[in-house]
């Protein structure tokens, strides 16, 4: 998966470049600054409570004819929209067919209510592989499963 944007609210957007280029907040320093220093994707700053992570992945990876995983995701999703095509190309030359998923990955500002589930198990396809991005928000790795957030 490889981040493509991050869209912050305006207060969150202060406090990340503030914290990054140690400026008071309020000074409304330029944003390319912040995104270089941080290796980010292009930043873009909305209305309240929009704090998103875009990401994309192309599946599947590895190549499924020699399982090689896939180098430079970010110059491969860019090729594979604007080419609007189907077809992934592996590092050693293998071409398949493919899609590209998005997911739009809400930041949580911190705990609400402590409660956390404490689910390890996948209930749609039995993998552990479960990555949590809050105390009831959290999705599958391997499948499409996610809490319903």
């Amino acid at each position: 998966m490889v981040p493509t944007s991050v869209i912050l609210s305006p207060e969150s957007y202060e406090t990340v470049v503030a914290e990054i280029l140690k400026s008071p907040k309020g000074h409304s320093p330029d944003s390319s600054k912040a995104e270089n220093q941080l290796a980010l994707p292009p930043l873009s700053v909305r209305s309240e409570d929009t704090d998103i992570v875009v990401v994309k992945e192309l599946v599947p990876n590895p190549c499924p004819i020699c399982h090689h995983q896939l180098k430079f995701l970010r110059e491969m999703i860019e090729r594979f929209e604007q080419e609007g095509s189907n077809i992934i190309r592996c590092p050693l030359g293998h071409r398949y067919s493919g899609m590209m998923k998005v997911y739009h990955l809400n930041i949580i500002r911190g705990t609400e209510n402590g409660g956390k589930n404490d689910i390890t198990e996948c209930p749609s396809c039995s993998s552990n592989r479960i990555q949590s991005l809050g105390p009831s928000e959290m999705f599958c790795l391997d499948c499409d499963w996610d809490s319903g957030w």
